[in-house]
C-alpha cells in the first residue's frame, strides 16, 4: 500500500521535520545497539542457539568446542546433551536447566524455548570451580570426621547447659547409643554407668569456673575400673567458645586416658631406689674395667671417663709435668682423634681406629679405640670411646708380619732357585725328544720328563698351600661347561686306573645336568677332582674299583649346584686319621709317603679349595673297606654372552705371526736362554739375549725389537727396574715396546703386580711351547689375550682346506693329538666308542619312534664329546639342530634320523685298533 505524501507545504515540512528527527534518534542509539550485539561475542560463557531438529544456528566464540561436537558427525558425549536439552525446552515451552560436564569442566545449562522461530537458547555457565570448592569441602569435612573417629580420646560438645551436642566415636563407640547420649548430661551417663554422683558434682562446678574466667580449666578424675579391678584416670579439659557478640555458644569438652601414665610413674617411684643400686653396680664396672672408657660431647669436652681412663690421664700429667694431658700429646696425635669424633658424629656410625701414642718417657703405646655415638634424649648426640692397650698385640703382629714376610720371601727364592734349573731341564729334555733318538734313549727321555714334572708338582703343591694360608690365592671368573672341564679331568686318569688293573665306574654329571655353563675357576676345581681321583687309584689295588660321579643337586635364575663324589675300594682309613689326612704335610701312615709317594698336601689343599669356593669336603672311610670323598659347590651361572665368547673359534696362531720378529730375551740363567733361544729360532723368530738387566738396557738401545722377554729375579738390576727404564725412554713408540714376563717365582707371580710394573703379559717358567708362541703372537699383534687356547685338551683341529671331495667320515687327527702318539690311549677310545656307541642309536630310533625330541636332544648332547674326538664333523650340524631351543618337528625328525644313520655309517668305517708306528 502506497502512502501518500500531503500536499500542504507546512504539513510536508513539518513530516520532514519528524522523519529527520527519528532518524538522527536511530543514528544516535546504533553505537549503543552495535555494542550491545557484542555481549553475546564477549561472553566469557558458552551461548549457541539450536534449532529443533539440532541444527547449530548461532555460536558465540566461547562455544567454539561445544558448536564442533555439534556439527560433528562420529561419537560424542556431549552433542546428546544438547540435543536433549533443546528438545525438552521446545516440549516444555519453558526453560529448563541442568548440569552436564563438557571437557573436564562443570556447566549449569540453561534451555530458554524461542517458540517464535522453534529454536532454543542454550546458556552454558562455568561451575567448575563452585562444585571443586564443594568437593574440598566435602574431602575436609570427611577429613575431621576421620580424624575425630581415630582420635584416642574422648571429645565431646556441651551446650550452654552443659547438654551432648557431640560426642566422638572413643568417647562412646556404639552408633546408637552415641545418638542416644544426644541431649543428655554427664550426671544421666553417671547414673547410668553407675559412676559417683561427684564426678557429676565437680564438673559442673568446673563448667561454670571456665565460663565465668572465659578460659581452658583442666582437672584430673579418677574412675573406679571393676573389670580390672583398679582405677582408671582421666586428665580432663573444658574450653568454653563464644560468639562474636559475646555469648556462650558451646563448651568443649577433652578427656585423655592417663592411666598407663600414672602406673608407669607409680613403677618408677618404685624401681627408684633398684635403680640406683644398678647406677652403683655400673659405675662399679665401668671403674674396674681396664679399658680406657670416656664420653665427649659434640665440642670436644669430656663428659665422663671412669677410673682407668682418670689414672691414665693423671699418669702422663705426672710424667710429662704438665697439668693437663692434652700438653703431653703431640699436636697430630689430638687431630687424629677429634677428625675421628667428628667422622661418628657426622655419619652416627661406629669407628674403630688405631693410633700409636708416644708417652713422655718415649715410651709407645698402641691404643685401638672403639667410637660409638650416644643420642641424647634431648636430640643431641655424644660420642662414646671405648680404648683398648693393644701394644703388646701389635708387638705381636709386627713379629708375625716380619715372619710371613721372611717366609714368603723364602718359598719366592726356593721357587726361583728350583723352578729356574727345572726349566732348563724340561725345556732341554722337550728338544731332545724332537731328535732323532732309538727306542731305548726315547724311554730315558721320557724318564726325565715324567720325574721333572713329578718335581714340578711336588713344587707346585707346597707353593699353592703356602699361597693358601698366607690368602694371596685368587680364583679365576671365567665361564666353562662344568660337564666338559670335569670329564675332560678325569678322562687321563680313568685309563691309568685300567692300566693299573682297577675297574672305573661313573656317572656323568651331563646325564642330569641340562645347562652346565658356569662361572669359575675350571683350573681349581679340577684340581681337586684330580687329586680325589689320584689319591683313589694310589691308595687301591689292582682289581679294585674306583667311582667318580658328577651329580646335579639343584639350581636358581643365577646358580648352579652339583656335587662330585669319588669313592674306592682301597686300603681306607682308620676312625682316628680322618681328621689328620686335611692338615699339611700329614699322611694318614708313617709309611704312606715311602710307599704311594706325594708330599701329603693333596688333601689340604683341595679342603681349602673347596672352601674358598663356598663349599666343603667330606669323607666317609672304614680301614680295609675303601674311601669316599665328596664335596658341594654353587657357582653363578654363565650368560649367554659369555658362553658364546667361550665357543667363539680363535683363531690359529700360524708360524708367520712370529716368523721374523725381533725378540729380546733377557735371562740370567743360561740353560733357559738356550732352551728359549731354540725353541723361538726354530719357529723363525730373531733372538737377542741379555744375561742382565744392564746387559738388556745396553741392547735395547742399540736396536729395535717386537717383544722382550724379561725375566723377573735376576742378579743386580731385576727385571721390574729394567722394565720402569724401558717405559721411560726418550722415544715414546720404543718406551711401549711389549714386555712379557718370564718367572719362576711361582709365589708372587701376581699379575696385577707386573701390569702396575709396566708390563703387558706373564709366561710363568717351565713355560710350554705353544703357550710361549701364542703369548709372543698376541703381543706383535697388538691385542691383550692369546690368540688361541694352548691347553691341548681343549684345542680344536684345523678346519680341513677347502676340495670337491666328500667330507670324511671321521679324522683322528685330534684324538693322535690328545694321547701324543699313546697308542693304548687311542686303542681304549676307539674301542669305548665301538661298545657304547650302539645304545645310542637304538636310543635315537626309540626316541624317533615317540617323536621325543627332550630325549634325541640328551642322546645329541651325550655323543658331541666323543664325535669331537674321533672328527665326525659332518654330525654336528644334526645334533645342533636337535639341541637348540627352536626348530619344527619336521627338522628335528630328520636330524634324528640322519644322526643315527650317521653313526651307523660312522661304526663301520671306523677301525677298532690302530698299530703302532
Amino acid at each position: 500500500m502506497k502512502t501518500e505524501l500531503p500536499t500542504d507545504p507546512a504539513e510536508l515540512q513539518e513530516l520532514l521535520l519528524a522523519e529527520r528527527a527519528r532518524r538522527e534518534k536511530a543514528e544516535a542509539q546504533l553505537p549503543a545497539l552495535l555494542a550491545l550485539s557484542r555481549l553475546p561475542e564477549l561472553n566469557p560463557n558458552p551461548l549457541l542457539r539450536v534449532s529443533a531438529a539440532g541444527q547449530l544456528l548461532y555460536a558465540n566464540p566461547a562455544a567454539g568446542y561445544m558448536a564442533r561436537e555439534l556439527e560433528a558427525t562420529g561419537p560424542s558425549r556431549l552433542r546428546p546433551l544438547l540435543v536433549q536439552a533443546t528438545t525438552s525446552a521446545l516440549r516444555a515451552g519453558a526453560m529448563q536447566q541442568r548440569e552436564i560436564m563438557a571437557n573436564n569442566q562443570h556447566f549449569l545449562l540453561s534451555a530458554v524455548p524461542m517458540m517464535e522461530d522453534n529454536s532454543v537458547m542454550l546458556y552454558l555457565t562455568d561451575i567448575t570451580a563452585q562444585r571443586l570448592a564443594e568437593e574440598s569441602l566435602r574431602e575436609q569435612y570427611a577429613f575431621y570426621e576421620s580424624v575425630m573417629a581415630h582420635l584416642p580420646a574422648v571429645v565431646t560438645v556441651l551446650d550452654p547447659d552443659q547438654r551432648y551436642r557431640y560426642l566422638n566415636t572413643y568417647t562412646e563407640p556404639d552408633p546408637a547409643q552415641r545418638q542416644a547420649r544426644i541431649g543428655s548430661n554427664f550426671a544421666d551417663h553417671c547414673a547410668k554407668k553407675g559412676l559417683p554422683a561427684e564426678l557429676a558434682v565437680r564438673r559442673h562446678r568446673l563448667f561454670e569456673r571456665a565460663v565465668q574466667t572465659r578460659a581452658l580449666v583442666n582437672w584430673e578424675e579418677r574412675w573406679p575400673d571393676t573389670s580390672l579391678d583398679t582405677h582408671r584416670h582421666w586428665l580432663c579439659y573444658y574450653q568454653p567458645v563464644f560468639g562474636p557478640d559475646g555469648v556462650l555458644h558451646q563448651v568443649m569438652c577433652y578427656g585423655l586416658d592417663i592411666t598407663n601414665l600414672r602406673q608407669a610413674e607409680a613403677r618408677i617411684r618404685q624401681s627408684e631406689a633398684t635403680a640406683l643400686a644398678q647406677q652403683s653396680f655400673t659405675n662399679l664396672v665401668l671403674d674396674l674395667n681396664p679399658n680406657l672408657i670416656w664420653v665427649r660431647d659434640a665440642e670436644g669436652n669430656t663428659i665422663f671417663e671412669n677410673a682407668g681412663m682418670q689414672r691414665m690421664r693423671q699418669h702422663m700429667c705426672e710424667l710429662a709435668g704438665t697439668q693437663t694431658m692434652e700438653l703431653a700429646l703431640s699436636k697430630e696425635e689430638i687431630m687424629i682423634s677429634v677428625m675421628a669424633d667428628q667422622e661418628v658424629l657426622r655419619t652416627g656410625e661406629p669407628g674403630t681406629i688405631q693410633v700409636s701414642i708416644k708417652m713422655p718417657n718415649g715410651e709407645l703405646l698402641w691404643l685401638q679405640t672403639v667410637r660409638c655415638p650416644m643420642v641424647l634424649a634431648d636430640g643431641g648426640t655424644q660420642v662414646l670411646g671405648v680404648s683398648t692397650n693393644i701394644t703388646s698385640l701389635k708387638a705381636a703382629q709386627h713379629a708375625a708380619e716380619a715372619a710371613a714376610t721372611a717366609r714368603e720371601n723364602f718359598l719366592a727364592n726356593m721357587s726361583h732357585e728350583i723352578r729356574t734349573p727345572l726349566n732348563g731341564v724340561l725345556g732341554m729334555t722337550s728338544l731332545l725328544a724332537k731328535t732323532g733318538l732309538n727306542e731305548q734313549q726315547r724311554n730315558y727321555t721320557a724318564v726325565i720328563q715324567h720325574s721333572g714334572r713329578h718335581l714340578l708338582n711336588v713344587v707346585n703343591d707346597v707353593l699353592d698351600m703356602a699361597k693358601i694360608t698366607s690368602g694371596n690365592l685368587e680364583l679365576e671368573q671365567a665361564p666353562f661347561n662344568l660337564c666338559d672341564s670335569m670329564s675332560s679331568a678325569c678322562q687321563p686318569l680313568a685309563i691309568q686306573a685300567q692300566e693299573k688293573g682297577i675297574r672305573v665306574l661313573g656317572t656323568r654329571l651331563q646325564d642330569s645336568c641340562l645347562h652346565p655353563w658356569v662361572l669359575g675357576d675350571s683350573y681349581r676345581l679340577n684340581q681337586v677332582l684330580i687329586n680325589l681321583v689320584s689319591n683313589a687309584i694310589k691308595f687301591t689295588p689292582a682289581g679294585g674299583t674306583v667311582t667318580i660321579g658328577g651329580y646335579y643337586v639343584s639350581e636358581t635364575d643365577d646358580t648352579l649346584t652339583t656335587e662330585f663324589r669319588v669313592t674306592d675300594t682301597g686300603i681306607g682309613i682308620a676312625p682316628d686319621k680322618l681328621d689328620s689326612i686335611f692338615q699339611e704335610f700329614t699322611q694318614a701312615y708313617a709309611d704312606t709317603t715311602r710307599q704311594f709317594g706325594g708330599t701329603g698336601l693333596g688333601l689340604s689343599i683341595s679342603r681349602a679349595l673347596v672352601a674358598q669356593m663356598g663349599g666343603q669336603l667330606t669323607v666317609q672311610s672304614e680301614s680295609g673297606k675303601g674311601s669316599s670323598f665328596a664335596f658341594r659347590v654353587t657357582l653363578p651361572k654363565a650368560s649367554a654372552e659369555a658362553r658364546q665368547m667361550a665357543l667363539s673359534p680363535l683363531a690359529p696362531v700360524q708360524e708367520a705371526a712370529v716368523r721374523g720378529a725381533k725378540v729380546l730375551l733377557v735371562e740370567d740363567n743360561a740353560v733357559n736362554r738356550e732352551v728359549a733361544q731354540l725353541l723361538l729360532e726354530a719357529h723363525g723368530v730373531v733372538v737377542d739375549e741379555a744375561a742382565s738387566g744392564i746387559e738388556a738396557l745396553e741392547l735395547f738401545e742399540l736396536n729395535r725389537y717386537d717383544v722382550v722377554l724379561m725375566d723377573i729375579q735376576m742378579p743386580g738390576m731385576n727385571g721390574l727396574e729394567a722394565t720402569a727404564r724401558i717405559r721411560a725412554h726418550a722415544d715414546a713408540r720404543r718406551a711401549a715396546t711389549p714386555i712379557l714376563a718370564l718367572t719362576a717365582n711361582a709365589f708372587r707371580a701376581d699379575a696385577e703386580k707386573y701390569f702396575a710394573a709396566g708390563m703387558n703379559d706373564t709366561l710363568p717358567k717351565p713355560f710350554d711351547e705353544a703357550e710361549l708362541l701364542s703369548k709372543l703372537a698376541s703381543l706383535i699383534a697388538g691385542v691383550p689375550v692369546p690368540l688361541v687356547d694352548v691347553k691341548p685338551a681343549a684345542t680344536a683341529p684345523l678346519p680341513p682346506a677347502p676340495t670337491a671331495e666328500p667330507t670324511p667320515l671321521f679324522d683322528l687327527a685330534l684324538l693322535h693329538q690328545t694321547a701324543h702318539g699313546n697308542t693304548t690311549f687311542i686303542n681304549r677310545i676307539l674301542a669305548s666308542f665301538h661298545t657304547n656307541t650302539p645304545g645310542s642309536v637304538a636310543d635315537l630310533h626309540t626316541a624317533l619312534a615317540a617323536s621325543d625330541w627332550h630325549a634325541a636332544a640328551a642322546v645329541a648332547h651325550k655323543l658331541r664329546p666323543s664325535l669331537k674326538l674321533i672328527g665326525a664333523e659332518q654330525l654336528v650340524p644334526w645334533m645342533e639342530v636337535l639341541e637348540s631351543k627352536t626348530g619344527s618337528d619336521a627338522a628335528r625328525r630328520e636330524a634324528t634320523q640322519a644322526l643315527a644313520t650317521g653313526l651307523t655309517e660312522v661304526l663301520a668305517a671306523l677301525p677298532t685298533v690302530v698299530l703302532t708306528k
